[in-house]
């Protein structure tokens, strides 16, 4: 039976783990490489790891959370070999679709990472589901390497129940070169370990086998597209089965050096995995006529009853072998053959694959499977115990709030009710509820059954199952003093003594009223059946564990107080009148009081006006004087203040004319410099013009010297040469022509670049000159500035001075007027 995991999806096949450097779209499903990834080793982020991008990453949005989904036993057929032979296409035969993995027709391998098939393979009788793994084909020079190319079969190793090698090779030691990795997984993964305890890849007589053998799948070695005929024993003369060559013939270690390699990986297909077996399947035909290349490269489109017999024999046995070698995954166990540890369900299943990801992207040594998958279900289990504790108390701490706070009468007027809605709007309680002990022991065994249930179906080793409920118990229930039941208990009877308290409180207080009135007549007697019926409401509506304790303590108390409060209440009255009297005698001598207390203040304000009327004198006459004496002195005043200002006027046109003076001396100066600068930057172009004119001269008078000199030496070779010097002399002349030319053009190009030279060092001091004058400018504008600000500082200087003048003046006058 096929299995949909994945209804309303139109995905066939989901990435399980993919490179790091490749893109996945959710959309279209598909995956592409990112050209912008870090293949530097020295990248940030990737730790100096030179193969960070090609270490695998789980998806979101992919295999894994279809995986975390299903709540089943879980096996998976892995398909591993090279690239480009036809491993999409037989797994594909395995849920009857050809496209439920992605073919190409071109030379580049279609598949990047690990690939799950959407739907599982359920057999008959079994309810384990059975996924499928496309895996990237080995060998391809655009894509992976051979860290790689471990790492996926690392991968598929520890994931699956069938690990089936697809392989295009001949029957023979060459076709071991592609297992090449498993030397790799040993070296990772060492399948002895020595008799002190130590790891390692190497078998020695003292070491013994490890735990982690039990941990490998079936290895299913399938042969494509083979034909040829095998030889015949030598003891019968019955041709060879296909395994019977491979295991009898090929995988036999020659224990010589230079094939340590080939025996290694012999040695591990031999003893390290669950079983071994060899298969072959042909080539495909129509019948008895190959496929075209073109069809070759579109199988997936061809319908599979168009393909031969026997083709689709061998595929049909490929399939039903490989199932019937998976097994349910499992995990951990308790190191013997017999217990391979508990079946793995989708949620586990996943958890472990987050785990193996991390192992295989490492480079350290894997020692003891079974140990880190207890670890990791012993993990598992763990956070399952803490979500349960955590879920028994939530559910605990709901069903206790939503409790009833107070209980209805029994005639059903519902006023427990309504009491706590007043009380909880009055902010007197907080309108929690309260549970009687028999309701909360009741709901705490309800919770704890049901979490146990979920228990069941979330853990599947007993051991770990049996534990977890223990630790679930002990933390809720058996625990007496840190349990959450006794936390729960306390809590609830802390509750029910605030609520019985204030219900009682608000009962008891309204009788009190009537009790405690001012003029109340109440009779003993009468006191008793009203707190009686105060009672006895109380207990009605009242909830929890302290409705009891409440009423013996809180009540008892309030009704004891009332009875005091009762029998002083004669001996109140009769002090009452008696301090009556005696606050009517002190009435009176208090009003006579107030009447002395009102004659004594006539008397002050009389006096406070007559004192009033001769201080309004002495102000007057105080103030005539002063004036007086302000015109006195307000000549003299004017007089000092315009002949210190004059003084001042003199003091500033003084500083004015130095500043002038020295602001001219310095602009004499600099037009004395730049005079100076002009006339030496003329002298030195006159001085390089006449310097460059004497060697152009110079230059030029001897290759005229050197030209009349050669002329009459080639006269010479004329007239005594034959014809073939002749020919000889006029190329060489030739030849000297055109180095003439040549060196002409030489010498105009570094006269040219010498002017040009000249021109950029004149141009370069006319800038020199020009930034020195612009920072003289500036220093000028610098020095009027500071000169200015000078004068601004005495001229304020001087202001403030002719004030202090004023002032002191002012202050002498009225010290006189004082």
């Amino acid at each position: 039976q096929i299995v949909n995991c994945l209804p309303g999806s139109p995905h066939r096949s989901l990435p399980l783990f993919l490179p790091r450097n490749a893109q996945y779209d959710p959309k279209t499903n598909t995956v592409t490489t990112n050209i912008f990834s870090n293949n530097n080793s020295n990248a940030a982020g990737n730790g100096g790891n030179p193969d960070y991008d090609e270490q695998l990453v789980i998806i979101p949005n992919g295999g894994m959370d279809m995986l975390s989904r299903v709540n089943k036993p879980i096996g998976c057929v892995s398909c591993v070999g090279p690239y480009r032979s036809g491993k999409s296409l037989l797994l594909s035969r395995f849920l009857r679709d050809s496209k439920s993995f992605r073919l190409g027709p071109t030379l580049e391998g279609c598949t990047r990472g690990i690939w799950i098939s959407t739907s599982a393979i359920v057999r008959p009788g079994s309810n384990t589901y059975t996924f499928l793994l496309d895996c990237e084909g080995t060998g391809d020079p655009l894509e992976g390497s051979e860290t790689s190319n471990a790492r996926i079969a690392l991968t598929c190793i520890l994931i699956s129940s069938v690990f089936l090698y697809n392989n295009t090779g001949r029957p023979d030691r060459s076709s071991l070169q592609f297992l090449s990795y498993l030397n790799t997984v040993r070296r990772r993964i060492p399948m002895h370990i020595a008799a002190n305890g130590g790891g390692g890849g190497s078998i020695s007589s003292a070491a013994q086998p490890s735990s982690n053998r039990r941990n490998f799948p079936a290895f299913l070695w399938a042969f494509r597209d083979f034909f040829l005929q095998l030889p015949a024993r030598k003891d019968s003369g019955k041709p060879y089965t296909l395994e019977e060559y491979m295991l009898e013939r090929v995988l036999v270690k020659s224990n010589r050096r230079q094939d340590d390699e080939d025996d290694a990986i012999i040695d591990s297909l031999l003893n390290d995995f669950r079983s071994l077996d060899v298969l072959s399947i042909g080539y495909p035909k129509r019948g008895d006529v190959p496929f075209s290349p073109d069809e070759l490269s579109t199988l997936d489109s061809i319908p599979w009853a168009e393909f031969d017999d026997e083709f689709r024999t061998q595929i049909e046995h490929a399939i039903a072998l490989s199932l019937a070698k998976t097994a349910p995954f499992r995990l951990g166990g308790d190191g013997t053959a017999d217990d391979l540890g508990p079946v793995a369900h989708g949620p586990l299943f996943a958890s472990w694959c987050h785990r193996v990801v991390d192992l295989v992207n490492s480079e350290d040594v894997i020692p003891d499977l079974p140990d880190l998958q207890q670890r990791l279900m012993q993990g598992i289990a763990d956070e399952k115990v803490k979500e349960a504790i955590e879920s028994y108390a939530t559910q605990m701490e709901k069903w206790l709030d939503e409790c009833p706070v107070y209980n209805d009468d029994v005639d059903g007027k519902r006023d427990g009710m309504v009491i706590a809605a007043d009380m909880v709007s009055e902010n007197r309680i907080e309108g929690k509820g309260v549970a009687e002990d028999r309701d909360l022991e009741r709901q705490s065994l309800g919770v704890l059954v049901e979490l146990c249930k979920d228990l069941r179906k979330e853990i599947t080793s007993e051991r770990l199952l049996d534990e977890s409920m223990d630790r679930v118990k002990q933390r809720c229930v058996k625990d007496e003093h840190g349990s959450i039941l006794a936390q729960l208990r306390e809590t609830n009877a802390k509750k029910s003594r605030e609520n019985c308290e204030a219900i009682a409180r608000k009962l008891y207080m309204t009788f009190r009223s009537i009790v405690r009135e001012s003029d109340t007549k109440m009779s003993m007697k009468q006191f008793e059946v009203g707190a009686n019926a105060v009672e006895t409401k109380y207990r009605a509506i009242a909830r929890g564990p302290a409705v009891t304790s409440t009423s013996d303590t809180f009540l008892k108390e309030q009704k004891d107080a009332d009875r005091v409060f009762l029998e002083r209440v004669g001996s109140i009255n009769a002090l009452y009148k008696d301090t009556l009297q005696k606050k009517e005698a002190l009435d009176k001598d208090v009003e006579q009081k107030n009447v002395m207390v009102t004659e004594l203040k006539r008397s002050i304000e009389q006096i406070n006006r007559q004192h009033q009327q001769q201080v309004e004198k002495i102000n007057k006459d105080t103030q005539d004087k002063m004036k007086k004496m302000a015109e006195d002195h307000s000549a003299e005043l004017n007089a000092a203040i315009e002949k210190q200002k004059k003084e001042e006027e003199e003091n500033i046109a003084a500083l004015q004319d130095d500043m002038n003076a020295r602001l001219q001396k310095v602009e004499e100066d600099r037009a004395a410099e730049l005079k100076r600068r002009q006339e030496e930057m003329e002298a030195a172009k006159k001085e390089a013009d006449m310097h460059l004119a004497a060697e152009v001269a110079a230059r030029e008078e001897r290759l005229k010297k050197e030209e009349a000199a050669h002329e009459q030496e080639i006269k010479k070779l004329l007239s005594t040469a034959d014809d073939n010097m002749k020919r000889e002399i006029m190329a060489a002349e030739e030849k000297r022509q055109a180095d003439k030319v040549k060196f002409q053009a030489e010498l105009d190009r570094k006269l040219t670049d010498a002017e040009k030279k000249r021109a950029e060092e004149v141009r370069t001091r006319e800038a020199r000159l020009k930034e020195e004058e612009k920072r003289h400018k500036e220093e000028l504008e610098r020095v009027r500035k500071e000169l200015n600000e000078k004068m601004e500082l005495q001229k304020k200087k001087y202001l403030q001075e002719i004030d202090d003048l004023e002032k002191q003046c002012f202050n002498t006058k009225a010290c006189s007027i004082q």
